[in-house]
Formats: C-alpha cells, structure tokens, sequence
C-alpha cells in the first residue's frame, strides 16, 4: 500500500478563529487548486481520500477531489484531527482497501505518525510512505513548490 500524506494549505493563523473554523486564505485556495493538479499528475491511480474534518483539511481535501475529477470522495476521519492517534495510521490506511490512499491533515501528526518528528511539511507538502505489513517507510518528500510545478507537466 501506498499512502500520500498531504498537510493542509495556508490557513488564517492561530487565534484569528476559532480552530474548528480556520479556513484557507486566498492565497491557500489558489497555491492548493495548483499542488492538488500536481498530485493528481504525480499520483494518478489514488483510490481514497481521508481527511481530518477541520475546515481547513476539507478544503484542501476539496482541491484534491476536483483534481481528480471527482473520482474521489472525501472520507472525513476524527483520527485525523491534531490531537488524533498518530500510531492509528496504518489502520487508518489499510480501513480503505484501497492500495493508494491519500490523507489530508495536520502537522505535527503526519511527520509523528511516520515517526520522523525531526521533519515538517510546508503547508501543501506532502510525504510519500510505503506500508508493508503495518511497517511505515517513507519514500520521498516534496514541498508545495515541486508540486505546483508538477501540475502541467
């Protein structure tokens, strides 16, 4: 199984809102419509989409769902939340049945869930991780810029 972990877009900052209703800024909408193509380009073959129910993920997981031209639904998951289990991932993924999976949320829950703390993802970046037998490896990562990039290749 393969799993893109893909942190939300730039959102208003901490305290402007109340976390639950933390949105994307404008320029979150349009640099996330660009990296959602990019990732459709770069991970043609996604058969879920999981996201953390906060505003912010879902509408970043919104950008993903039209880059795919709607083949995908969006799955919220509260596992996905900040305060989420980061050790729940791998079940997490595996629940789908799908062997390409893409999860919108939060850091520092991705990099903990992939137990490489020392990392962090730029908001719109994303990690490419391998799950073999509930073992997680991670495979690449790229930061929001490659991916807008990759959007018209």
């Amino acid at each position: 199984m393969f799993v893109v972990l893909l942190r939300h877009g730039i959102a208003h900052p901490r305290g402007t809102k109340p976390e639950e209703e933390r949105d994307l800024t404008d320029v979150g909408h349009r640099r996330m419509k660009e990296v959602a193509r990019g990732l459709a380009n770069l991970f043609p073959k996604a058969g879920a989409l999981l996201s953390s129910p906060l505003l912010r993920c879902v509408q970043t997981a919104e950008w993903v769902e039209k880059a795919y031209g709607g083949k995908l639904a969006i799955d919220l998951r509260d596992e996905l939340r900040p305060e989420g289990d980061r050790a729940a991932l791998p079940a997490l993924a595996e629940s789908t049945h799908r062997q390409r999976v893409i999860i919108v949320g939060h850091e520092p829950w991705l990099s903990e869930s992939i137990q490489r703390p020392e990392l962090e993802l730029k908001k719109g970046g994303c990690y490419g991780v391998r799950i073999t037998d509930g073992e997680m490896r991670l495979e690449w990562m790229l930061p929001p810029r490659a991916l807008r990039k990759i959007r018209t290749s």
